[in-house]
């Protein structure tokens, strides 16, 4: 702390204009200012988690949905009177509609990595917004 030639300490910094008084309330304005803010930080983040919730729903269909197509097929290859010949054909449907699933989950995962990350990042990007 400086001390001025006189002797005198400094005068005390400025307060500056933007700073509230704890005491004050908010004006109605500013309340509306907030309650809009607010509203727009919501939908910033409930967007992305909207979409990565409805990858999540679309990749437990598609799994519910090709399993039991392959727990079908598979229980219809095992039936007696099936030939050999019919069964690895069979087979290889099954294998192939297998390769299939993995390929869309892959996607799948690829997608809900993607949603997660935007959600993160929108909450992070509001975190270090937040005073």
């Amino acid at each position: 702390m400086e001390i001025d030639p006189n002797g005198s300490p400094p005068p005390p910094p400025s307060v500056p204009s933007w700073t509230i008084n704890p005491g004050a309330a908010p004006s109605p304005s500013k309340l509306s200012q907030l309650a809009e803010s607010l509203k727009l930080e919501h939908q910033l983040v409930r967007v992305p988690f909207d979409h990565y919730k409805k990858k999540i729903r679309f990749n437990h269909r598609i799994v519910g949905k090709e399993l039991s197509v392959v727990i079908s097929a598979v229980q219809e290859t095992g039936a007696v009177g099936v030939s050999g010949d019919e069964a690895v054909k069979r087979l290889t449907s099954v294998v192939s509609r297998l390769q299939g699933l993995k390929r869309k989950l892959e996607e799948g995962s690829l997608t809900e990595q993607l949603q997660a990350q935007r959600c993160r990042t929108r909450l992070d990007h509001l975190e270090s917004v937040d005073p």
